[in-house]
Protein backbone atom coordinates (compact mmCIF):
# COMPACT_ATOMS: atom_id res chain seq x y z
CA UNK A 1 0.00 0.00 0.00
CA UNK A 2 1.19 3.40 -0.87
CA UNK A 3 0.97 5.24 2.71
CA UNK A 4 -0.10 4.70 6.12
CA UNK A 5 -2.77 5.29 8.56
CA UNK A 6 -0.45 7.89 10.44
CA UNK A 7 0.63 9.41 7.35
CA UNK A 8 -2.68 9.81 6.00
CA UNK A 9 -4.35 10.74 9.47
CA UNK A 10 -1.50 13.99 9.11
CA UNK A 11 -3.92 14.95 6.09
CA UNK A 12 -5.82 18.28 6.67
CA UNK A 13 -7.90 20.28 4.65
CA UNK A 14 -9.38 22.71 6.97
CA UNK A 15 -11.82 24.31 4.46
CA UNK A 16 -13.79 20.73 3.85
CA UNK A 17 -14.58 20.87 8.20
CA UNK A 18 -15.51 24.59 7.63
CA UNK A 19 -17.63 23.95 4.93
CA UNK A 20 -19.32 20.93 6.47
CA UNK A 21 -19.65 23.08 9.73
CA UNK A 22 -21.61 25.47 7.53
CA UNK A 23 -23.91 22.77 6.08
CA UNK A 24 -24.52 20.80 8.86
CA UNK A 25 -24.28 23.03 11.97
CA UNK A 26 -25.98 20.75 14.51
CA UNK A 27 -22.58 18.22 13.81
CA UNK A 28 -20.68 21.34 13.36
CA UNK A 29 -18.60 19.71 16.65
CA UNK A 30 -18.08 16.21 15.20
CA UNK A 31 -16.51 17.68 11.47
CA UNK A 32 -12.83 17.43 12.23
CA UNK A 33 -13.36 13.53 13.42
CA UNK A 34 -16.16 12.81 10.86
CA UNK A 35 -12.96 14.38 8.65
CA UNK A 36 -10.24 11.89 10.11
CA UNK A 37 -12.82 9.16 10.26
CA UNK A 38 -13.42 9.57 6.26
CA UNK A 39 -9.34 9.65 6.33
CA UNK A 40 -10.13 5.80 8.03
CA UNK A 41 -12.09 4.68 5.59
CA UNK A 42 -10.27 5.52 2.93
CA UNK A 43 -7.23 3.85 4.22
CA UNK A 44 -8.91 0.53 5.32
CA UNK A 45 -10.92 0.49 1.97
CA UNK A 46 -7.77 0.69 0.22
CA UNK A 47 -5.91 -1.74 2.14
CA UNK A 48 -8.66 -4.20 2.16
CA UNK A 49 -8.62 -4.21 -1.75
CA UNK A 50 -4.90 -4.46 -1.88
CA UNK A 51 -5.36 -7.68 1.01
CA UNK A 52 -7.86 -9.32 -1.51
CA UNK A 53 -6.47 -8.68 -4.78
CA UNK A 54 -3.07 -10.57 -2.57
CA UNK A 55 -5.08 -13.12 -0.76
CA UNK A 56 -7.89 -13.60 -3.05
CA UNK A 57 -8.42 -17.23 -1.22
CA UNK A 58 -9.11 -15.67 2.54
CA UNK A 59 -12.62 -16.17 3.54
CA UNK A 60 -12.71 -13.27 5.96
CA UNK A 61 -11.48 -10.98 3.34
CA UNK A 62 -14.25 -11.73 1.40
CA UNK A 63 -16.97 -8.72 1.54
CA UNK A 64 -17.94 -6.18 0.13
CA UNK A 65 -16.22 -2.61 2.04
CA UNK A 66 -19.22 -0.29 1.96
CA UNK A 67 -20.33 2.92 3.94
CA UNK A 68 -22.97 1.45 5.57
CA UNK A 69 -26.55 3.49 6.42
CA UNK A 70 -24.44 3.58 10.08
CA UNK A 71 -22.21 5.89 8.95
CA UNK A 72 -24.08 8.56 7.07
CA UNK A 73 -22.28 11.68 8.41
CA UNK A 74 -18.79 9.83 7.25
CA UNK A 75 -20.94 10.00 4.11
CA UNK A 76 -21.89 13.63 3.86
CA UNK A 77 -18.26 14.93 4.54
CA UNK A 78 -16.90 12.80 1.95
CA UNK A 79 -19.48 14.61 -0.45
CA UNK A 80 -18.13 18.04 0.60
CA UNK A 81 -14.83 16.88 0.16
CA UNK A 82 -15.90 16.23 -2.97
CA UNK A 83 -16.76 19.47 -3.97
CA UNK A 84 -13.05 20.63 -3.46
CA UNK A 85 -12.40 18.30 -6.74
CA UNK A 86 -8.99 19.55 -7.47
CA UNK A 87 -8.01 18.94 -3.78
CA UNK A 88 -10.19 15.87 -3.88
CA UNK A 89 -7.80 14.22 -6.71
CA UNK A 90 -4.55 15.34 -5.37
CA UNK A 91 -5.71 13.60 -2.40
CA UNK A 92 -6.44 10.44 -3.97
CA UNK A 93 -3.31 10.38 -6.51
CA UNK A 94 -0.67 11.38 -3.16
CA UNK A 95 -2.00 8.77 -1.03
CA UNK A 96 -2.91 6.10 -3.20
CA UNK A 97 -2.03 6.44 -6.74
CA UNK A 98 -5.80 6.44 -8.10
CA UNK A 99 -9.09 8.13 -7.99
CA UNK A 100 -11.32 6.84 -5.08
CA UNK A 101 -14.80 7.09 -6.41
CA UNK A 102 -17.77 7.62 -4.52
CA UNK A 103 -20.34 4.89 -5.78
CA UNK A 104 -23.35 5.76 -3.80
CA UNK A 105 -25.88 3.51 -6.09
CA UNK A 106 -23.65 0.28 -4.55
CA UNK A 107 -26.21 -1.11 -1.94
CA UNK A 108 -29.13 -0.65 -3.95
CA UNK A 109 -27.68 -2.68 -7.01
CA UNK A 110 -27.08 -5.74 -5.25
CA UNK A 111 -29.44 -8.46 -6.05
CA UNK A 112 -32.01 -8.74 -3.33
CA UNK A 113 -32.11 -12.12 -1.53
CA UNK A 114 -28.23 -12.89 -3.78
CA UNK A 115 -26.47 -10.83 -1.45
CA UNK A 116 -25.68 -11.26 2.65
CA UNK A 117 -25.92 -7.77 4.02
CA UNK A 118 -25.54 -9.36 7.77
CA UNK A 119 -22.90 -11.85 6.82
CA UNK A 120 -21.06 -9.09 5.11
CA UNK A 121 -21.63 -6.32 7.71
CA UNK A 122 -19.92 -8.92 10.49
CA UNK A 123 -16.37 -9.30 8.09
CA UNK A 124 -16.71 -5.81 7.43
CA UNK A 125 -16.70 -4.94 11.42
CA UNK A 126 -13.99 -7.54 12.28
CA UNK A 127 -12.21 -5.58 9.45
CA UNK A 128 -12.64 -2.39 10.64
CA UNK A 129 -12.14 -3.27 14.24
CA UNK A 130 -8.49 -4.83 13.52
CA UNK A 131 -7.54 -2.29 11.61
CA UNK A 132 -8.78 0.76 12.77
CA UNK A 133 -9.88 -0.01 16.52
CA UNK A 134 -12.61 -0.43 18.81
CA UNK A 135 -12.63 3.38 19.59
CA UNK A 136 -13.39 3.96 15.69
CA UNK A 137 -15.96 1.22 15.49
CA UNK A 138 -17.81 2.47 18.01
CA UNK A 139 -18.16 5.96 16.99
CA UNK A 140 -19.15 4.77 13.46
CA UNK A 141 -22.13 2.55 14.87
CA UNK A 142 -22.76 4.02 18.01
CA UNK A 143 -26.53 4.58 17.29
CA UNK A 144 -26.40 0.73 16.74
CA UNK A 145 -24.75 0.36 19.51
CA UNK A 146 -27.21 2.66 21.60
CA UNK A 147 -30.52 0.68 20.68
Amino acid sequence: MKTTLDEILNFKHPAVVRRFQKDHPAKADQAETLFSDLLRFFWASKKHQVERLQEPHRADLDFVFIMDEEMREIDQIWHVFLLYTQDYMEFCDRYFGEYLHHKPDVVPNFEKGAFDFEANLVKFLDYAYDALGPDVVARWFSRSLAA
